[in-house]
């Protein structure tokens, strides 16, 4: 079987079939699938070449509450494996996956640090609030 950056293809694909719990839909093509199926298929692709910084832009946007957590024990599971930059407007996201947290506005970062750090410069409880009174005060000092 031909190989992708060193591995076995076929291998690579049942791992992350496995992985993301694909087997339901392994026969189906991705245009059919939901939101859900098609966030998960895509992240497993990605991963396939065991890439050493993941990428997920809006992992979880769209899908529903229990599709989201699902998403979520993925990640975290991933986390331990690779380095994953992901962007979110989704506070509560941030919060559980995140251990280094970067605010944005204007296309510019303001802020960096993990919650309790950022928490305790803005003296705010919660990613909502602190996110909201860096933003509202051009970011911290």
């Amino acid at each position: 079987m031909a190989g992708i950056f060193g591995k076995n293809i076929k291998t690579a694909s049942e791992r992350a079939i496995k992985a993301f719990h694909l087997e339901e839909v392994r026969d189906k093509r991705a245009k059919t699938l939901s939101g859900g199926w098609k966030r998960k298929l895509s992240i497993a692709m990605a991963i396939i070449g065991d890439p050493r910084i993941l990428y997920l832009d809006e992992p979880t946007l769209g899908l529903d509450v229990l599709a989201r957590r699902e998403l979520w024990k993925i990640i975290q599971d991933l986390r331990k494996s690779m380095t994953i930059v992901l962007t979110t407007h989704y506070m509560e996201e941030a919060e559980m996956l995140a251990d280094r947290i970067a605010i944005m506005t204007d296309g510019r970062m303001i802020a960096v640090g993990t919650l309790d750090e950022l928490e305790q410069m803005t003296g705010r409880k919660g990613l909502e609030d602190v996110f909201v009174n860096i933003v509202e005060n051009g970011g911290v000092r």
